[in-house]
């Protein structure tokens, strides 16, 4: 009897290959070490193929023929691969007023879904940043992120991530207590509140300081104009007084000549 397990694809490709005549009893060239047949229970009509260490390019539809001298058979089954993996989160300290958290796994096929779920199963309201990555061996990775803040729903959060083709999920969950969330002090916000409105009234203060600056040195002359109104007048001065030592000369000059008249 001859057993012949294929791949079918843009053709066929070998996977195991028996013939009871002792000619041939191979994997083929993929999967070498990777396979068996149950040759014990072929009499009973058991031909299955055990495939192992079985990988994402795996899946796919394998044709089984059976051939004898008398009578041939084949079969058609299709395979699909799937792959799950334990979940982890990661305490990464504070985040502004909350806890950051990161919930990891690594390992999923086909693409997982990742959710968070706080107390009594619901939904917080939390920013989620999540990222999705794949590998050479076409398994996905999950990472996400979130912060958590102190509130009556965020002391227990749960990372759940599923696995649509087999309808499963793995999770992992921790309780985060009151006093893990950073507190602000009193005196801290009136210290920073304080600063704020000292800013503002220094700001008033320059602000009007300018103002009143600016208006006084529009009103008072500059050096330059100062100077040249100096030499102005000094000019002024000086012609008069030229024309009056002008005029008094002459007056004195009449006065002289009228007694020779």
């Amino acid at each position: 009897m001859d057993v012949r397990w294929r791949k079918l694809g843009s053709g066929f490709i070998p996977v195991h290959e028996y013939s009871d005549d002792g000619s041939q009893d191979l994997p083929g060239e993929s999967y070498q070490n990777r396979t068996e047949l149950f040759l014990q229970e072929f009499s009973s009509g058991n031909v299955s193929l055990k495939l192992k260490r079985l990988q994402v390019v795996d899946g796919g539809k394998y044709q089984c023929f059976v051939r004898n001298p008398e009578w041939s058979r084949e079969a058609i089954t299709e395979l699909r691969v799937a792959a799950v993996a334990p979940v982890f989160i990661d305490v990464l300290g504070p985040r502004g007023q909350g806890i950051g958290l990161a919930c990891r796994s690594t390992g999923w096929f086909p693409k997982p879904e990742l959710q968070w779920v706080g107390k009594n199963w619901q939904n917080p309201a939390m920013e989620i940043v999540t990222d999705v990555t794949q590998d050479r061996e076409n398994l996905y990775s999950v990472v996400s992120h979130v912060t958590v803040t102190e509130g009556e729903d965020n002391g227990d959060i749960s990372c759940i991530v599923q696995n649509g083709l087999l309808e499963t999920e793995r999770q992992s969950a921790i309780h985060l207590s009151g006093d893990v969330f950073p507190r602000v002090s009193p005196w801290l916000a009136t210290f920073w509140v304080l600063f704020v409105l000292v800013l503002i009234a220094a700001g008033v203060c320059a602000y009007f300081g300018y103002t009143a600056k600016r208006k006084a040195a529009q009103k008072k002359p500059s050096k330059e104009e100062a100077l040249l109104n100096l030499e102005t007048e000094k000019k002024t001065l000086d012609t008069g007084y030229q024309e009056m030592h002008q005029l008094h000369g002459k007056i004195i000059y009449l006065t002289l000549e009228s007694p020779g008249q």
